[in-house]
Order: structure tokens, then C-alpha cells, then sequence
């Protein structure tokens, strides 16, 4: 079957339905956003925090304390708002005076800040707040102009759409991109990263490719240039993004040569956007060159790329942070590169080019789970170009003919897979889903529940559980250790503070990694190897027992056998109230009658807490 031609679509089939449904879709990301606000949070929740700050660090640094060299204000504000658990956002400069730092993160981000931070500044003076760059007023600015840059983008990918296909399908693609997609992560609660900026940034490069397609002009092609700078300048990895103006509209080899024929014959437009690309990344090299003296600075240090070597298996599949395991809807609209590639093959060349090589790049990062997301937040942006074949699935879908089968089948798929992606993000605003350290036992374990138990949270951690229901065992305890017969003494942090139905407990600490140790030898629990035991505890902790883990080891001759840990916090957990945290695990076969089965605790620069009822617990099957 031929290819058909970029025709836009007839002007007639343009309607409301997509304006509407864009209009809609904002009201309900503002509701989304009020839900959960964080922006008078004083810790590593609120808007500008982690990364985040990192790229908004210029604004304050530049506008407010005239310190880009040496940021001595950062010590005052890690204080008063504890965005990151270090400052990493800069660094020493190498081989400059002590004390001189550069940025980690380019200052695209920040360029397209900047009408928000003067907001929020001014915000912050007429209301009473400081005027510091953190306080509430400019995280509302933020937050806000985040969601502002993302409506922007779903409207300029609108206008291309409509060129294309009719008013309904494109409503269906905004619809599915903003509720069926991680892209809603990063539109509405993450808004202060770069990837609904980058996402507003692609969309606005295809609407431009598409105006100088259909009529060329110098002034639109400087614009091009222009836009491809800035998303440099965001994110210097979205060079790649070049692909999409270069072959745009080449679906066959005569397209090619026609496309070529063309940029020679106006090559004034391509060195102007040439020149529109220096100009949008010259910023960067400016400061550079001003804080380090070189115009090129490489600032992630020893995190690089493996181009030869990328982990596209892990990125696409894994549990950890898998693309398509945590928006699964996209397997539907990669298949939409199908009818694409049939009825715009000069849409499909360009946008499928963009993805392989985008996803190639991606994938090639060594850090390739790129921190805490939902899912991998580096692909992202990438949803604007991959509208096209979204747009396609759709419209195929929906084609006059289609069996009414399909349509059914492809209509509850989509909303079963909305309402998992709607789920999984209030999992992971509720931090069920962890943002670094997903894995495929602790996926199932939480797969659909709002109300994990503390066994589901323990396969965070340990690679076990028992191998049916609960019920099926009866529990026979081993030993326990509850402090009350040890004294009180600061030095092995036994305490009279707090007690678990007691009058005392162990306090961890940071200047203490070990508690005391239940210990018990294995003959005298008449246990043998492949039968469970259960380790718990109870602690009790002001903010969160962050750092601290429970340990069961088996050991012989004071080498372990086996080890498992789980971490002491976890979303189950309430602050100042005792919480009992446990896990299952079989005991290593081949275990003899003088191994020793342990119970303790661990705190490895965390916070603060109280430990008591350290307890080992035989789970033994009942017969049935």
C-alpha cells in the first residue's frame, strides 16, 4: 500500500472535541496538584528539592545573593529546607581556589524559570514570606509555571495533530497521554524537573518543522535552530532531537532527493539554523567558560555513557524502572508506528528515527534508572514526537469498518491500563512504590493494593516470603530481647525514654550501628534447613527510623551462612507511635545444630529511633 502524502487534514473535521478535552484535562491537573501541594514543605518532598534545585539554583544565585561562584548561601538554605540530603547540585571547581564551584546541571531549565521566580519573588514580599528563593510563594510559582509549560505542550502538540487526524482522535491522544502515561508525574507533582519543559520544547519543534515544511521562511527556520539550542541547552542529550526537522517528510528515497534539492536551494535558512542552535546553547558555554575557563565542561563526574553497552532490556522491561512495565499503555501506541509508517511514511521516518536513537542515548547512561521517577522519566519528552503513531493507533482503532471485536478489545485495555497508571501514581505520591529500588517481587507483593501489609513491603528488601497465606502457619516464638534487663546507660544507647509495653527500649543512633543481638543456637530451636523464621521488632520513631534496618543472619564460626536485611521505614510506618516491622525467610539448608541465629538492628547514618522486642519466630505449617 502506497504512502499517502503530508496533506494536513480536511479543515472541516477540526472541532472542539480536543480544545475541550485540553481544557478539561488542566482542570483536573490543578485539582491533582492541590491534592497533594508541597510547596510550604520543609524537607526533600517539596517542589524544589533534589535535582530540581539543582537546575533552579541559578535563579536564586544570580537574582538574590550575586554568588554564582561560590554559593555561600546553599549551608543556609540546606538548613532551613533540607532539599537533598547533601548538596551535590555543585561542585569544586578542578584545580581552582577552594571554594570556587560550578553547577552540575545546565541552565535551560532556569532560562524558562525565570518569569516564575520574579513571580514568586514578588509573591514572597507582598505576603510576608522571605524573600530567599525557597520559601512557599516561589514553589507555588514554580509548581504552577511547571504545569503552565505542560499545557503548553499538549496544545502545541494539538495544533500538529489536527493536521493530520480528525478532532476526536487527537482528544483521545491527550486524553490517554496526560491519564494513561507517566507523563502525569512530571505535568503535575514532579513539574519542577526538566521533562514537561523538554516535553513543551518537542512539541513546539514539530509545530515549527511542520510551518517551515509547508512554507519555508528564514524566520522559521532560525526559530528551529533556535528551539533545538534550548533543548540543549535543558538537557545537552537532546541534540538528538536534530532527527526530527532533518527528516522530516522523507518517507522514500525521492523524498529524500527532494529534500535535499530543497535545503540546497535554501541554504540561507540552514545556516540560520545553524546559527539559532549556537545562539539557544551559548549561554551554557558562557558560564562555563566564566567558572571554569573552558568553554566545553563536562560536570556529572564519573557517571557517563556506554554507547556501546547500553542497558535497553532494563530500560524497557526491568521491574526496577522498566518504561513499559510501569506505562504499559505505550505498548499500544508503539504499535501505532505501524499504520503510521502506512499512511505517513514521511511522519514514521522521522519520529521512528527519533526514538531509536533517542532511546538508544538514554539507555547508554550508566545511571539508567536516572534516580527517583515513576518508571523511566528520561523518555518522557519523547512523547510529543511519539503523538504521531499514538495518533495513528488511535485513528486505526477508530477507521470506519474496523471490527467492532477490536474496538471493544482495544477500548477496555485502555481504560484498565488508565486506571493501573492513575493507581500506580497515587502508590508512588503515597511512596508504595519506591522511586529507586522497585524489583519484581516487591511489584506483585503491592500490585493493586492501596493498604500493603508489612510482609508486602518486606520483598522491598528480601528475597523471600512464605510460600503461601499466612493462615497456613502457626507461629512459635524463639527468643526475644526487650531491654528491660539491661541497664540504662547512654553509652549502649539502652534507654528509659520509650518502651514497647516496657520500660525501656534501645535508642539507635547515627555514632551506633549495632544493638544488641538476640542470639540463639539453632539446636535449641529445633529447626532445620528450609524452614521459616520470622524476625521482627517494634520501633518507635519522631520523623521516620530513615537508615535503620532489621537483620536476621545465620552464622558458623563467625562467618554468615545467610544474611537479610529490611529497612526499619517504610510507608506502613506511623511516626510517634510503635510500629512492627517483620520478614519471612528459610533458613539455609545444611544448617547444623551449633549454627547461631541472630536478631539485631543496624543504623547506618540514619536517623534516630526506638528499638524494642527484637524477637525471632518459628512459622511452622499447619497440616491440613
Amino acid at each position: 500500500m502506497p504512502a499517502r502524502s503530508l496533506a494536513p487534514y480536511p479543515a472541516a473535521a477540526r472541532g472542539p472535541w480536543s480544545l475541550g478535552a485540553l481544557l478539561v484535562l488542566f482542570i483536573l491537573m490543578v485539582q491533582a496538584r492541590l491534592w497533594v501541594p508541597n510547596w510550604d514543605t520543609h524537607n526533600v518532598l517539596a517542589i524544589l528539592s533534589w535535582d530540581s534545585m539543582g537546575y533552579y539554583l541559578y535563579l536564586p544565585a544570580h537574582f538574590i545573593y550575586h554568588d554564582l561562584g561560590h554559593q555561600a548561601f546553599a549551608a543556609d538554605i540546606m538548613r532551613d529546607y533540607g532539599p537533598s540530603s547533601s548538596f551535590y547540585q555543585a561542585f569544586q571547581v578542578p584545580g581552582a581556589p577552594a571554594g570556587q564551584l560550578v553547577m552540575k546541571y545546565t541552565m535551560g531549565l532556569a532560562v524558562l524559570e525565570t518569569p516564575f521566580f520574579w513571580l514568586g519573588h514578588w509573591a514572597a514580599r507582598w505576603l510576608g514570606y522571605k524573600q530567599d528563593g525557597f520559601s512557599a510563594p516561589y514553589q507555588v510559582a514554580i509548581a504552577f509555571g511547571g504545569m503552565l509549560y505542560a499545557l503548553l505542550g499538549m496544545g502545541l502538540l494539538r495544533r500538529v495533530l489536527l493536521r493530520y487526524f480528525s478532532d476526536a482522535v487527537v482528544a483521545l491522544v491527550l486524553g490517554t497521554l496526560l491519564l494513561g502515561s507517566n507523563f502525569l508525574e512530571y505535568a503535575v507533582f514532579d513539574v519542577a524537573m526538566t521533562h514537561n519543559y523538554l516535553f513543551a520544547g518537542y512539541a513546539l519543534l514539530l509545530w515549527l518543522t511542520v510551518r517551515w515544511h509547508e512554507q519555508p521562511s528564514r524566520v522559521g527556520a532560525f526559530a528551529i535552530g533556535l528551539t533545538l539550542g534550548l533543548l540543549v541547552l535543558i538537557r545537552p542529550s537532546e541534540a538528538v532531537a536534530a532527527v526530527v526537522p532533518v527528516l522530516w517528510g522523507v518517507g522514500s528515497v525521492a523524498a529524500a532527493r527532494q529534500k535535499l534539492a530543497l535545503l540546497r536551494q535554501r541554504w540561507p535558512d540552514v545556516l540560520l539554523l545553524g546559527l539559532g542552535g549556537v545562539l539557544g546553547a551559548l549561554p551554557q558555554a558562557l558560564y562555563w567558560h566564566w567558572a571554569t575557563g573552558h568553554w566545553l565542561f563536562y560536570s556529572y563526574g564519573d557517571q557517563h555513557f556506554s554507547f556501546l553497552k547500553p542497558h535497553l532490556l532494563k530500560v524497557l522491561f526491568s521491574f526496577r524502572k522498566g518504561w513499559l512495565v510501569y506505562s504499559p499503555l505505550l505498548i499500544l501506541v508503539l504499535a501505532g508506528f505501524v499504520p503510521l509508517w502506512r499512511r505517513h511514511r514521511g511522519l514514521a521516518v522521522p519520529a521512528l528515527a527519533f526514538f531509536v536513537l533517542n532511546l538508544w542515548v538514554v539507555s547508554a547512561w550508566d545511571i539508567w534508572w536516572y534516580g527517583g521517577s515513576l518508571g523511566q522519566r528520561a523518555l518522557v519528552q519523547s512523547y510529543a514526537v511519539l503523538g504521531l503513531p499514538w495518533a495513528a493507533a488511535v485513528a486505526w482503532v477508530l477507521a470506519p469498518g474496523r471490527a467492532r471485536l477490536w474496538q471493544a478489545a482495544a477500548a477496555v485495555a485502555t481504560v484498565l491500563l488508565i486506571d493501573l497508571n492513575l493507581l500506580q501514581h497515587w502508590q508512588i505520591q503515597n511512596a508504595i512504590i519506591d522511586a529507586e529500588d522497585m524489583n519484581r517481587r516487591y511489584y506483585f507483593a503491592i500490585f493493586g493494593k492501596i493498604s500493603p501489609t508489612q510482609a508486602d513491603y518486606a520483598q522491598l528488601d528480601v528475597p523471600a516470603s512464605l510460600p503461601r497465606a499466612e493462615h497456613h502457619y502457626r507461629p512459635r516464638q524463639l527468643g526475644k530481647l526487650d531491654f528491660d534487663q539491661l541497664p540504662v546507660e547512654a553509652a549502649t544507647g539502652i534507654s528509659a525514654e520509650q518502651g514497647y509495653y516496657s520500660r525501656q527500649a534501645y535508642r539507635a543512633e547515627a555514632s551506633r550501628n549495632f544493638s544488641p543481638t538476640l542470639t540463639l543456637p539453632l539446636g535449641a530451636t529445633g529447626l532445620r534447613g528450609g524452614e521459616y523464621v520470622r524476625a521482627g521488632c517494634q520501633v518507635f520513631s519522631d520523623y521516620g527510623a530513615w537508615g535503620n534496618k532489621l537483620v536476621l543472619s545465620v552464622e558458623r564460626n563467625g562467618q554468615n551462612l545467610a544474611w537479610y536485611s529490611a529497612r526499619l521505614q517504610n510507608p506502613g510506618c506511623r511516626n510517634r507511635t510503635w510500629n512492627h516491622i517483620y520478614f519471612d525467610v528459610p533458613l539455609p539448608t545444611g544448617v547444623q545444630p551449633t549454627d547461631l541465629l541472630k536478631v539485631y538492628a543496624i543504623n547506618d547514618s540514619g536517623a534516630p529511633c526506638f528499638i524494642d522486642d527484637l524477637a525471632a519466630t518459628a512459622m511452622e505449617e499447619v497440616a491440613h
